[in-house]
């Protein structure tokens, strides 16, 4: 948009300047002034122009999950670099590519689609804009000269998730849901069996796609039928569609783990803690290495180790979480963080 004003503004400036140029012409000439001994003034430096930022989500903003970690992400851009900022939330497949290429159309510098799903529209209207940057959050196809690709550990908030899981249940069974079936949550889901496993070999955990991001019901009754079958504790990787697991552990008094942000405001009686993304690193990242001039087409990868994943507070459960096992989730982070816990 910025561009699209500052073409406007050149074109009627040039206007103006051929229209004085004209009248002049017919002007007899007027004496040279003598030169003023003052030194002229130097001109002023125009202040660098910010990049202008616009986001493209597959869910709703408040979902308080996934998309919502996506637009904080942007009011951290915009509060922090005074950038111009956009999104368009709750994007369907189909119109992905129509919305990456209005905006790139209208000027926007650095376009943020957020999420895999994402990849194949990006590809092709990339192509079209080679002086636009586009990034994929979590995607995995980065192309010269202006597609990257940041990606958040979600094996790594996964297996955070499991392990907790794996040293309070007392019943032995745990289960975790995922929602579409994309690598990020297939990973994170993964990361969850094998977290629950690195503590207690002989866990079992009930696992499982809903393929829906949005399908609320479907989460809950999943979350339902885990609990039928002795789950104790319950996380749900699955944005908007695992509020519903959580209302299925609300009402049979069972725990859940928070996924993405801190859920705890959503259910108090069932939240023991959330593993968070704090996916607005992930967008300062992105945004600040473009405007040094430094971001690349390739794969940036943030996780525990960055600050991107770590544990939400336990509010309520402070008390209730033994001080043995905040101990030992501790040491399983710094194992992650050394690199010594493979997937």
């Amino acid at each position: 948009m910025k561009k699209l004003f500052k073409g406007i503004a050149l074109f009627l400036m040039l206007a103006m300047l051929f229209s004085i140029v004209g009248c002049a012409g017919d002007q007899p000439e007027e004496p040279a002034e003598e030169p003023s001994e003052e030194p002229a003034e130097e001109p002023a430096e125009e202040p660098a122009e910010v990049p202008s930022v616009a986001l493209l989500l597959p869910g709703p903003i408040n979902d308080m999950g996934w998309n919502a970690s996506a637009y904080g992400g942007l009011q951290l851009i915009e509060e922090t670099y005074g950038a111009e900022i956009s999104y368009a939330e709750t994007v369907a497949q189909s119109d992905m590519e129509e919305v990456f290429r209005s905006y790139a159309s209208i000027g926007y510098d650095l376009i943020f689609g957020h999420g895999s799903q994402f990849t194949d529209a990006a590809l092709a209207v990339a192509a079209e804009f080679p002086d636009t940057m586009f990034v994929l959050i979590n995607g995995n196809a980065p192309t010269e000269p202006n597609l990257a690709c940041v990606q958040v550990a979600d094996e790594q908030q996964g297996f955070l998730m499991g392990a907790f899981a794996a040293l309070m249940t007392e019943t032995g069974t745990v289960g975790v849901i995922g929602g579409l079936e994309i690598p990020p949550i297939t990973n994170a889901v993964n990361g969850f069996v094998a977290g629950a496993a690195y503590i207690n070999p002989e866990i079992e955990v009930l696992s499982g796609m809903t393929g829906s991001f949005d399908d609320v019901t479907a989460a809950k009754e999943t979350a339902l039928a885990y609990i039928d079958k002795g789950a104790d504790y319950v996380a749900a990787i699955a944005n908007q569609a695992g509020l519903g697991s959580i209302e299925a552990c609300e009402e049979r008094g069972v725990y859940a783990i928070g996924a993405n942000q801190d859920q705890f405001d959503i259910a108090p009686s069932a939240v023991v803690v959330s593993v968070m993304k704090e996916v607005p690193i992930a967008f300062d990242f992105a945004y600040k290495t473009f405007m040094e001039g430094n971001l690349n087409a390739e794969v940036y990868r943030l996780g525990v180790k960055e600050g991107v994943v770590f544990f939400s507070d336990y509010h309520d459960f402070e008390d209730f979480v033994p001080q043995e096992v905040k101990d030992r989730m501790a040491e399983v982070e710094a194992e992650l963080i050394a690199g010594n816990i493979e997937f």
